[in-house]
């Protein structure tokens, strides 16, 4: 005798696909972004760049975040708790405000001509060339987790079927 299990819902190719987009903008990004300042950093003196970066306590809690969004992002693909779908629509609402802002900010302010140098200027362009990413991402991520089959994979429930259409009594033909 064969016991049928209750067909949970399967993870999304979606979903799947939002929560990479998702971990390759607001996770690693940001910390390559770090890493490669640090690196600059390092190096400003040796190779003489002019107008080399200044690491802050900013460029550290950005790489914090860029962690915290990939741990975020690991328990949304395992789906558990049912609650992280939320957590990472707020994370990923404040993330891209603080993300256009900066972008907004680096069109904004005049390049020094002086202390500007070459590492400002390229930080400028990648901040600039970040936008549609910005845009595009958070749009798919917002509207795909509110789908039926992310909210069904997040409640564990059985996927959602619509229901057959009841058999044509005897007298009656279908049509």
């Amino acid at each position: 005798m064969r016991v049928e299990r209750s067909a949970r819902a399967p993870r999304p190719l979606g979903l799947t696909l939002a929560l990479v987009a998702t971990a390759a903008l607001y996770g690693v990004a940001p910390l390559l972004e770090v890493y490669f300042l640090t690196r600059l950093d390092a190096t400003a003196d040796e190779a003489f760049l002019l107008g080399g970066v200044t690491i802050t306590a900013w460029t550290w809690l950005q790489g914090a975040f860029g962690a915290l969004v990939l741990v975020i992002c690991a328990l949304a693909w395992w789906g558990r708790p049912p609650q992280i779908r939320f957590v990472l629509i707020a994370l990923l609402l404040a993330l891209t405000a603080i993300a256009l802002y900066r972008v907004v900010e680096a069109a904004r302010t005049p390049e020094d001509p002086i202390f500007g140098g070459q590492a400002q200027s390229a930080l400028r362009d990648y901040l600039r060339c970040q936008l549609p990413g910005l845009v595009i991402v958070p749009l798919y991520v917002l509207w795909y987790l509110n789908r039926a089959p992310a909210r069904a994979f997040y409640r564990r429930g059985p996927a959602a079927h619509h229901p057959a259409a009841p058999p044509a009594s005897s007298g009656e033909r279908a049509p």
